[in-house]
């Protein structure tokens, strides 16, 4: 357990504290930002509004305007608070990755009870969720990973919850060890359980383009263009650990440290292939009007409704490409950069505190998804 928490502590913390900045440059062009009211303003009148709108909400030079927060902010005392960080297992740091390192200091048995609790805690829930999270962390390594990864895909194939199913759609889709109860995931099942979610749908539109089935391509487009939202629940399995932990908990490394085996699984698997809708839409879809407003209508509801920033991103590209309309790419960068400026490691927090608020950004991406826990934090001023 503990050479797994050291190695998953890098992909974790990056996964955790700058996620859209770190996810969105994977797309041909980003956005992100409220609805536009696409029937009403020409999209030229449209983007000189949104781009006022978010000047208006900037400061005039907002990197600065943090740095000198951070020169005003009293110099730091010793830190005395400790919450967990001495118990954590210690390793040789003379490795040269995390999986050269060698232990060389055990878990304090308070940071052990600590996680031993979160575990109860989760196995105890009535959210089938949670207990799934509980065998996905796998406190105390009582399973090797194989069996770590069948114990999850099993919850998963039995449930109705959509949130647990695509947990173990993706791992049964990733580069883990595959599990026997794959065998009884299947793509049908999840769409079924999530009807209103046009995630599963890229899918099955990459099927179909895979094995040249126009119909079924069409078939897929149709569906996306009728979805209410697309959502891929980022983050709720550390989310499921993060709600957990008290402000006040002396243990509150224990539970981070499983926040982030939870997000270092996360953040392997697959992302929908969204380069199979994108391909469709190229070229205003190839000069097909009805193909390119279904486009249109697919890009509308995932820039409104969308829990991850990446749909959002892709919202963007495909309006571009359908339309020749780059209102939505030429937004992203101005409300991002208003988020990023409202939050900065120049604010100066304890390491205690820093813990403390990114315990509490999982939970609330787990809660309301990446684009509003986002332009939440934009909202925030936060100070020392």
């Amino acid at each position: 357990m503990a050479r797994r928490i050291a190695a998953a502590v890098g992909v974790g913390v990056l996964l955790i504290a700058g996620w859209w900045v770190l996810r969105a440059p994977a797309i041909e062009h980003h956005a992100v930002a409220a609805p536009p009211e696409i029937d009403i303003d020409p999209p030229a009148m449209r983007a000189r509004r949104e781009a006022a709108l978010a000047l208006a909400m900037m400061p005039d030079d907002p990197w600065t305007f943090a740095q000198s927060l951070a020169a005003s902010a009293p110099d730091k005392a010793e830190d005395k608070e400790d919450c967990g960080i001495g118990g954590r297992p210690g390793f040789d740091e003379a490795g040269n990755s995390p999986q050269a390192r060698v232990q060389i200091r055990g878990a304090s048995s308070r940071y052990a009870s600590a996680q031993a609790r979160v575990d109860a805690a989760l196995r105890s829930s009535a959210d089938p969720l949670d207990r799934a999270v509980a065998d996905l962390v796998n406190a105390g390594n009582m399973r090797s990973e194989s069996g770590r990864n069948e114990a999850v895909v099993q919850q998963a194939a039995a449930t109705t919850d959509a949130r647990l199913y695509a947990l173990g759609y993706g791992m049964c889709h990733s580069n883990l060890p595959t599990a026997p109860s794959c065998r009884s995931i299947s793509l049908d099942r999840w769409i079924q359980l999530d009807p209103d979610n046009g995630v599963p749908w890229l899918t099955v539109l990459s099927q179909a383009q895979t094995r040249g089935d126009a119909a079924g391509a069409r078939a897929a487009m149709s569906h996306m263009a009728a979805a209410t939202r697309f959502d891929i629940y980022p983050q709720v399995a550390a989310g499921a650990i993060a709600s957990r932990a008290a402000k006040d908990d002396p243990e509150l490394a224990a539970v981070k440290d499983l926040a982030l085996e939870a997000s270092a699984v996360e953040a392997i698997l697959p992302l929908p292939p969204f380069q199979a809708l994108t391909q469709v839409c190229r070229d205003k879809a190839g000069g097909d009007v009805e193909l390119a407003q279904t486009c249109r209508t697919i890009s509308d509801t995932m820039y409104v409704h969308s829990d991850n920033l990446i749909s959002q991103s892709v919202s963007a590209a495909v309006l571009l490409q359908a339309t020749g309309d780059a209102s939505r790419r030429d937004f992203i960068p101005a409300e991002r950069a208003v988020a990023e400026a409202r939050w900065s490691p120049a604010t100066g927090f304890s390491a205690c505190q820093e813990m403390r608020d990114s315990l509490d950004r999982v939970v609330r991406t787990a809660r309301v998804g990446e684009v509003e826990a986002m332009r939440e934090r934009a909202r925030q001023f936060v100070t020392p």
